[in-house]
């Protein structure tokens, strides 16, 4: 199809996804064009944002690939979860927050950060 070739030319990934989406739901007849082109820009947004995450962590090499599903938050190793879980939202970047991660070695920090 001419629009689905041209998004792939224009490099417009997101969009191309969210289109085929939409045919093959036929959701497409259902909405207005301005609901169709928010929901295809957004789509676009997302991935072009998925794509830059990865390539910075890519970039980054971290030494552990840890999440923080993994981490054991028991009261005896002295982590409250709720900070943890605050961390994990990122909102300090957005304040301009500075995290300091100490303690003894080898009782995680690296995995921590």
């Amino acid at each position: 199809m001419q629009i689905e070739s041209q998004l792939t030319r224009l490099r417009l990934h997101g969009m191309s996804r969210s289109w085929q989406a939409l045919l093959e739901t036929r959701k497409s007849h259902e909405l207005s064009l301005s609901e169709g082109l928010a929901l295809l820009l957004q789509a676009e947004e997302e991935d072009r944002s998925d794509r830059r995450f990865e390539q910075l962590k890519r970039n980054a090499r971290f030494r552990y690939q840890a999440s923080v599903e993994e981490l054991r938050l028991e009261a005896a190793r002295g982590l409250d979860k709720g900070l943890i879980l605050g961390l994990a939202t990122g909102e300090y970047l957005a304040k301009a927050e500075s995290v300091l991660i100490s303690g003894a070695t080898g009782c995680g920090k690296s995995f921590l950060a």
